[in-house]
């Protein structure tokens, strides 16, 4: 677990206000991928750009003790960077993970054997705190062209992510032009079904516009699809909170605890602690005319 916690809060050492030295990002297969892509110039900056972040191998997710909850890092000061201080209000702002073992080998996750063309993709919860139904697993056939789309983001196209400089803020995140080859918004695609096998598209990545959503988190979770037939397997949830705070936990219930309710929520709480209130005061006089007269 010490060792879990610390490389991944390494990798995203991100800061709002701290700034490091550049580096280069190193992104291979089986490696879990976060891409923010945003779709209206209205609404402000960076909808030609696509901000990824590599949160290295994705066996350091599996085999936690149950009801792990791990802050991964800060994101704020990359996405305010690349879409606008109002980048948490924004409707056209969507992020989504993604990753594969590729279409060639396969790999060892926790003494486990992971099929080749092992796909790994997030799906949106629509209310945080209940977990998303699970993707579909595919024929090895099936999945193999998904695999090919998620690889892309890793390397062998123009705009991968391997060998790109990072973020000042992080040396697992960088901000690449989406019109390229290999870049989030490319691979992902503009059709009903992102990178090719993830249907509804919508589906597929969480918004973060926070007044839309029941809580302060946008949370994805995230599935295992090896190649086969039936559901994936859920192996855990990212949330993302209103001031770019990342974290990770392995029961999907974790961020409805901490979930802010929406101002309509916050009337109907008030109204009934203020009929609670007027209950007590109401009750009180009764109750202290019953004491005095016992005394008496």
């Amino acid at each position: 677990m010490k060792k879990f916690m610390s490389s991944l809060l390494l990798v995203l050492a991100c800061s709002a206000t701290a700034a490091r030295a550049q580096s280069t990002v190193v992104a291979t297969a089986s490696d879990l991928i976060l891409g923010f892509h945003a779709t209206n110039p209205g609404n402000g900056a960076g909808t030609d750009k696509n901000l990824e972040i590599d949160l290295g191998n994705v066996g350091q997710f599996y085999n936690l003790a149950a009801n792990t909850t791990v802050t991964l890092g800060n994101l704020r000061a990359d996405l305010e960077s690349v879409y606008d201080v109002v980048w948490n209000a924004r409707d056209d702002l969507s992020w989504g993970l993604a990753g594969t073992t590729g279409s060639a080998t396969g790999t060892t996750i926790g003494g486990v054997t992971i099929a080749a063309k092992t796909l790994w993709a997030g799906k949106t919860e629509t209310t945080a705190g209940v977990q998303a139904t699970a993707w579909n697993r595919g024929s090895t056939f099936a999945q193999q062209g998904t695999a090919n789309t998620i690889a892309a983001l890793y390397t062998g196209a123009t705009g991968s992510l391997n060998g790109k400089t990072s973020t000042t803020n992080s040396a697992t995140s960088t901000v690449l032009d989406n019109s390229t080859s290999g870049s989030w918004s490319k691979q992902e695609g503009t059709t009903a079904a992102a990178f090719g096998g993830f249907n509804p598209a919508s589906s597929f990545d969480a918004s973060t516009d926070f007044l839309s959503i029941v809580g302060s988190f946008a949370v994805i979770d995230l599935f295992e699809l090896q190649p086969g037939s039936g559901a994936g397997v859920y192996k855990g949830s990212f949330a993302l909170s209103n001031d770019g705070v990342l974290q990770f936990s392995n029961n999907a219930a974790t961020f409805a605890l901490s979930a802010i309710p929406e101002p309509s929520a916050f009337a109907a709480l008030l109204g009934a602690a203020m009929l609670a209130l007027a209950a007590v005061r109401r009750r009180a006089p009764a109750a202290g005319f019953a004491a005095r007269a016992v005394q008496s």
